[in-house]
């Protein structure tokens, strides 16, 4: 991480404070909003290089795409985008800051989470995806590490390699596809293109890893080589949520779950704990189970 960009003024408004993490696209800043005196999130788009030079045409394109993707959506499960700006040759994304840790890591420290934490979450995500489908958003890249929980929220983030649906995507055969090992659908594997039905095995794989505490298929399929994933393992501590993650996880889009069918089974499935929900067409969130992650 580049240390020496810490207090450093973008737009004569960002103070860049210190790193939050780092990933193939880039660097997450936290940062503190002059104006409006509040600390915000700032993604710092790195240019890849081709032929040894940068290609920075392209890290715009990715930079003004994951940012009108984001922005065009206003939902409290998904992490709000406030700005985007170019200063020295560089791009920044400005979002807002969420205090949390994701999915991934909780499950990790866990080893897994009770089927009912996992409905939760699972309810409040869907809600944030529903909203992204129906404005035309396919998120591609839905994974543990990419679902953030405050205690309070289910936000899910980084819109990196997000498309709106229609969008033209330059592909070729060879090409790889983009995306997270053991998340992505089969049939993206096998080159077939973004769906909304791709999102819902994403999302499946998501809510799989969370109740089970690793992901659904036995070698996560070659993402380079878009080869397809070996065989799903069977949930086998899903308990009520067994028949929602086999229904997601069909290898074949059109026996898939819809998410209607999905918001549903979690709606019922956290009725019977005795979890109270709104209706996901109004609500994306709401507070946890009490002391669902102080223990």
């Amino acid at each position: 991480m580049r240390a020496d960009h810490a207090q450093m003024l973008l737009g004569d408004r960002y103070r860049l404070i210190s790193p939050l993490g780092q990933g193939g696209m880039g660097i997450v800043w936290r940062a503190h909003d002059n104006r409006l005196a509040r600390d915000v999130a700032i993604k710092e788009l790195r240019p890849t290089r081709h032929d040894d030079e940068i290609d920075v045409q392209t890290a715009r394109r990715h930079a003004l795409r994951e940012a009108r993707s984001a922005a065009r959506l206003s939902h409290p499960a998904i992490v709000t985008v406030h700005d985007l700006l170019e200063e020295d040759g560089r791009l920044w994304i400005v979002m807002e800051l969420v205090e949390a840790l994701t999915l991934q890591a909780t499950a990790w420290h866990l080893g897994r989470l009770p089927v009912h934490w996992t409905a939760w979450i699972g309810f409040h995500l869907l809600s944030g995806l529903r909203h992204a489908h129906a404005a035309g958003v396919l998120h591609r890249d839905i994974k543990p590490g990419n679902v953030l929980l405050t205690g309070e929220r289910v936000v899910l983030s980084d819109f990196g390699i997000a498309v709106l649906q229609g969008e033209p995507i330059t592909h070729t055969n060879s090409a790889p596809v983009v995306g997270s090992p053991g998340y992505i659908a089969p049939e993206r594997l096998r080159g077939y293109p973004a769906t909304q039905a791709a999102d819902m095995w994403s999302f499946g794989a998501t809510l799989y890893f969370s109740v089970e505490g690793r992901p659904p298929t036995i070698g996560g399929g070659d993402i380079l080589a878009a080869s397809p994933p070996e065989i799903s393992r069977p949930p086998k501590r899903a308990g009520a949520l067994r028949v929602l993650l086999e229904g997601l996880l069909q290898p074949d889009p059109v026996d898939r779950l819809t998410s209607d069918q999905a918001a549903m089974l979690l709606s019922e499935i956290l009725r019977k704990e005795g979890i109270a929900v709104p209706p996901m067409r109004l609500m994306g969130s709401g507070l946890f189970p009490p002391g669902a992650f102080t223990k």
